[in-house]
């Protein structure tokens, strides 16, 4: 009963007029997650506490979200942008809120506190990995943690999960979970048609609301947010090819499955946008 209601409050939080950040991408990362641990992923955990923990963020990596991101924040100067310092807005946010539902502080009878039974130790390990996981899925992060990640299999191989953990604020926490979940958040374009078409389009019609809220406010308007200027086939091959691609061939490095059960998707949907290109330059010409 206590899990339901959780989960139901979890839900709840997730705008369900948000065409992409909603309670299905909430549910389709969690998905993803744990879909990755089981191709590999979960021999980089070191304890169940750890994989408990990166699930749980994965179903609220995004509650609360406002259909906005960190830069529309930042720059309209908002209560949140105030509250958290222009600093990975949106993900603390996120996490504050999921932890309120942990920590039993809600203004309804409904006990939804799932980590009661577990000593302190153990909460205060879990609050670490789940809130550290949810601030990892902002993007500005990517290129170095990528890089980070990187390094490490250079250096170490991929044999010794031990290898693989960090300090992250007095804690060691695996790099390799962190950057599961990130990718997780970022697989849709690796999805089979027509799911990653159907993505690409809510993703859009939410990026292009910013866009049109940030034209009437004459703000600057945000990449890919335009809805005059950005074409489809150009922002999906951009995002293919400079962030989702390298994370899955980065991740078939630590989880070989991801070899011929991801990548051969990815690179067939990477065509389709090629190819869609290829028909709106034809559809331009006089």
């Amino acid at each position: 009963e206590v899990l339901c209601n959780f989960l139901r409050l979890v839900e709840a939080d997730y705008p369900k007029d948000n065409p992409y950040h909603n309670n299905i991408h909430a549910t389709d990362v969690t998905q993803t997650t744990f879909a990755l641990l089981q191709m590999g992923g979960d021999k980089y955990s070191a304890s169940p506490l750890e994989l408990f923990s990166l699930i749980l963020a994965a179903m609220c990596h995004d509650m609360g979200h406002p259909g906005r991101n960190n830069s529309f924040e930042v720059n309209s100067h908002s209560d949140l942008a105030v509250i958290y310092n222009d600093s990975s807005v949106l993900e603390n946010m996120h996490a504050a809120r999921a932890c309120r539902l942990l920590s039993s502080k809600l203004d309804t009878d409904l006990n939804a506190d799932i980590l009661s039974g577990l000593p302190t130790s153990s909460k205060v390990a879990f609050r670490s990995n789940f809130t550290k996981a949810i601030l990892m899925t902002d993007m500005s992060q990517h290129f170095a943690k990528l890089a980070q990640l990187k390094s490490k299999i250079s250096t170490h191989g991929t044999l010794n999960p031990a290898k693989f953990y960090v300090n992250v604020d007095g804690r060691s926490i695996s790099s390799v979970l962190l950057f599961l979940l990130h990718v997780a958040d970022i697989s849709n374009p690796a999805k089979p048609a027509p799911v990653f078409v159907e993505w690409c389009d809510r993703c859009l019609n939410e990026f292009f609301a910013q866009g049109d809220a940030e034209k009437k406010a004459f703000m600057p308007v945000s990449p890919m947010c335009d809805r005059e200027l950005t074409v489809k086939s150009d922002s999906q091959l951009g995002f293919i090819k400079f962030i989702v691609r390298p994370s899955f061939v980065l991740m078939s490095d630590l989880m070989p499955r991801v070899v011929d059960e991801i990548l051969p998707v990815l690179e067939q949907n990477l065509k389709y946008w090629e190819d869609k290109k290829i028909q709106d330059v034809g559809g331009m010409e006089p």
